[in-house]
């Protein structure tokens, strides 16, 4: 076992993760960092509610909306691009062809560190989908979360701007939209691996 997967690594290796798929994968771990600088920003806002402070705030969400819109963005431009090149097809045939747990085996040996290794499940179920729907509907698929995502920051903000209005502190909202937002790199930064494992299958 670890065929398919060693020879994988050893080209991503010498190659590293492809663009767009690294500047995808990098701005969904973008989102995490933005969502944790929010709540650390609302935090500070909340304890001293000074104009600076709720400035802050006003900073990070308008960061967290230009950086999803980005991803969108990359994500629009690699559909049409794919579309035009054939490439679906190309990456169809070869998700047939890559065993998952070959590829699995090779990523267990650094990321089994906990009992649910979410990392190796992330790659179970992006392959798995890739291998029933087609690789482009997997991508179909995370536009959709993408879109979900900037709908979760839309409800946070309003629910910023409620408190800000009303006094009334919501927790609960902030605790439901970071967790929903320091996720994203579990989908979508292990995207690049996902993909990468395609792109490099015939290498």
């Amino acid at each position: 076992m670890g065929t398919q997967g060693d020879k994988i690594f050893a080209v991503t290796a010498e190659r590293g993760f492809p663009d767009p798929w690294l500047s995808f994968g990098d701005s969904l771990c973008d989102e995490a960092a933005l969502s944790t600088e929010l709540t650390r920003a609302i935090s500070r806002a909340r304890k001293e509610p000074s104009a600076e402070a709720r400035a802050e705030v006003a900073r990070v969400f308008e960061a967290k909306k230009a950086n999803l819109r980005r991803c969108a963005g990359i994500l629009d431009q690699v559909l049409g691009d794919y579309d035009d090149s054939g490439m679906w097809t190309v990456l169809d045939e070869r998700a047939g062809r890559l065993d998952v747990a070959d590829v699995l085996e090779t990523w267990a040996r650094t990321q089994a560190l906990h009992p649910f290794p979410v990392v190796l499940k992330s790659l179970e179920f992006n392959w798995g989908y890739m291998k029933e729907h087609g690789v482009r509907a997997f991508y179909e698929m995370t536009r959709g979360y993408i879109a979900r995502l900037k709908e979760n920051t839309d409800r946070w903000h309003d629910a910023w701007d409620g408190e800000v209005e009303t006094g009334v502190v919501d927790r609960i909202t902030s605790i439901e939209c970071d967790l929903a937002s320091i996720e994203a790199p579990m989908h979508c930064d292990v995207c690049k691996k996902t993909i990468s494992a395609l792109l490099y299958l015939d290498e």
